[in-house]
């Protein structure tokens, strides 16, 4: 039995994967939210019951988990400190903590990071299953990147890694920017993405929001694509749920700088984690995800 959980900022999501079919049992699935910033006992004992509830019944399980970082993945020690979220956490053996309070062993755990879990859902079951080298750009309260080739995801860390403006990606790629340029320009203040969407085609200025976001994904798929050279670049996240007011423009560049290059919006959603995170176990001579935890 295969468990995939999603960890996320202020949620715990968690489903047994068939791995074989590429789907989680979405009549089992389990999601809860967590307190960010509660005490250790009050994380742990909330994820530990999302996955009870799952394998409740079932004597051997293995878990593939997908973690934000910092995070030492190999290890399974948690490093989130000052990034607004599970810093009661900070220095703990994150795998020994689930293994003794779930009571199996450590070595049935692994660790992925939340944004390779993502690209890796999506080439192995979803809209990059026929190609061998992707990136993945999760866009919502931060920007998740990740890189996947010869079988392996890999986060590349480039929304706050990666120079944009006057600061990094993630400053000019993410809700909070929306909100920010929205409010700069009309002195209004609004909750997210999807009321801005719901204002595109009566209001000028949203437009001109979009426009300006289309614009700083293209600068930043400049470097990226001149870097990597991937073959399909899969977006996910709530922003991506917008997609067709920022699309057409992202595709026109790439039509014009790599037309061989496929820009996809997520097929799996937030299965994409679920799927990566457990298919760390498959074997690689299915073609499937090789175990990589670093």
């Amino acid at each position: 039995m295969y468990i995939g959980v999603d960890i996320g900022g202020s949620h715990i999501t968690v489903a047994e994967v068939d791995l074989t079919a590429g789907k989680p049992d979405l009549t089992q699935m389990i999601r809860a939210k967590i307190h960010p910033h509660g005490g250790a006992e009050e994380i742990l004992s909330a994820w530990v019951k999302a996955i009870k509830r799952v394998a409740e019944g079932k004597q051997t399980y293995f878990l593939g988990i997908a973690m934000p970082g910092p995070f030492d993945y190999e290890k399974g020690i948690c490093l989130m400190k000052g990034v607004n979220k599970y810093d009661h956490l900070y220095g703990m053996n994150i795998r020994e903590e689930l293994a003794l309070r779930l009571d199996i062993p450590a070595k049935n755990i692994l660790f992925l990071n939340d944004s390779a879990a993502f690209l890796a859902g999506e080439m192995v079951f979803g809209t990059g299953k026929s190609y061998q080298k992707g990136m993945g750009i999760t866009l919502g309260t931060g920007l998740g990147t990740a890189i996947y080739e010869n079988g392996t995801p890999k986060d590349m860390g480039l929304g706050i890694g990666y120079p944009l403006h006057d600061g990094v990606a993630e400053d000019f790629i993410s809700t909070r920017w929306f909100i920010a340029r929205y409010s700069e320009l009309t002195g209004e203040s609004v909750e997210g993405v999807k009321e801005l969407a719901d204002k595109f085609y009566d209001h000028p200025v949203v437009r001109r929001v979009f426009k300006e976001f289309s614009d700083n994904m293209i600068l930043f798929l400049e470097g990226f694509i001149e870097r990597f050279h991937p073959e399909i670049i899969v977006i996910g996240g709530n922003i991506s749920l917008s997609s067709e007011l920022f699309f057409p423009k992202v595709n026109e560049f790439l039509q014009t700088c790599s037309p061989e290059i496929r820009l996809e919006k997520s097929l799996l959603n937030e299965n994409a984690a679920l799927l990566g995170s457990a298919g760390q176990w498959k074997s690689t001579s299915l073609g499937l995800i090789k175990s990589n935890t670093r």
